[in-house]
C-alpha cells in the first residue's frame, strides 16, 4: 500500500540539519518507528509532500528548504515583553529570566508560543520567538515500514509527529502566569516527537526528558 490522504504510515527516519553530516536533531529507528497520519495537517507539509505516493518498504532521502521546513528567520519576531508577563501571584519569576532560557507561553489569542530570552532589562525582557530551526535546511532519510488506512483508533489525540510541535520542550513545570504557562507533557515530546524512552535526544538542546 502507498501513502496517500487518510493513511497511517510507520516510518523510521533521521533528520539532520543541512546534510547527512549535519547535526542529528530527531530520529526514530526501525525498532521503534513513528506512526504518522497523512492528509489531516498533523505533519510538517514539506515532509508530507515528499512521502506522498511512496509505498511500504521504500527507503527515502530528501532535503527541505527553510521555506518547506520552519520558514526564514524573521527579525520582527524579536520582541520586548514586559516583565509583568512573568508574574505569579504578583511576583515576577526572576528565576526564569536568564539568557538563552526558552519559555513556553501563550499569546493573546491563546496560541502556544516559545520564546528564548536574549536580554533582561529593568522593565522588559527581549525575547526571540522564531522557531529554533527557522532559516535552516533539513536533510531527511529513512524507510517506510508499513502503511494502512486510518482508523478511529489512529485518530485518538496524541502528541508527536515529525517536527510537528511548537519550538522547544522547555521546563516541565506547571507554573502559570498572566496567560502564559509551561507545558507538562508526560508523553511524546511536542518538539522532537520522541517517546519517553528516547527523550533527551531531540532537536538541538531540546530539554525534554
Amino acid at each position: 500500500m502507498k501513502i496517500e490522504k487518510n493513511t497511517v504510515a510507520s516510518i523510521a527516519y533521521k533528520i539532520h540539519i543541512d546534510s547527512t553530516t549535519g547535526e542529528l536533531i530527531e530520529f526514530a529507528d526501525e525498532r521503534n518507528p513513528r506512526s504518522m497520519i497523512f492528509g489531516i495537517e498533523q505533519i510538517m507539509p514539506g515532509f508530507e509532500k515528499h512521502l506522498m505516493g511512496r509505498g511500504e518498504n521504500t527507503e527515502f532521502d530528501f532535503r527541505l528548504t527553510p521555506e518547506e521546513a520552519f520558514g526564514d528567520y524573521k527579525n520582527d519576531l524579536i520582541l520586548d515583553v514586559t516583565k509583568s508577563a512573568f508574574s505569579v501571584d504578583g511576583k515576577i519569576r526572576e528565576d526564569l529570566l536568564y539568557i538563552n532560557n526558552e519559555i513556553s507561553m501563550t499569546d493573546n489569542q491563546g496560541n502556544p508560543v516559545k520564546g528564548k530570552v536574549l536580554e533582561v532589562g529593568d522593565e522588559t525582557v527581549k525575547m526571540d520567538f522564531n522557531h529554533p530551526l527557522a532559516g535552516k535546511s533539513l536533510f531527511i532519510s529513512g524507510k517506510i515500514m508499513n502503511v494502512h488506512p486510518v482508523t478511529q483508533e489512529d485518530l485518538q489525540p496524541e502528541s508527536g509527529g515529525c517536527c510537528g510541535g511548537s519550538c522547544g520542550c522547555g521546563s516541565h513545570d506547571e507554573d502559570t502566569h498572566s496567560g502564559h504557562h509551561h507545558d507538562n507533557n508526560e508523553e511524546n515530546c511536542q518538539v522532537c516527537g520522541n517517546p519517553p524512552e528516547l527523550q533527551g535526544q531531540g532537536i538541538g538542546n531540546c530539554q525534554c526528558g
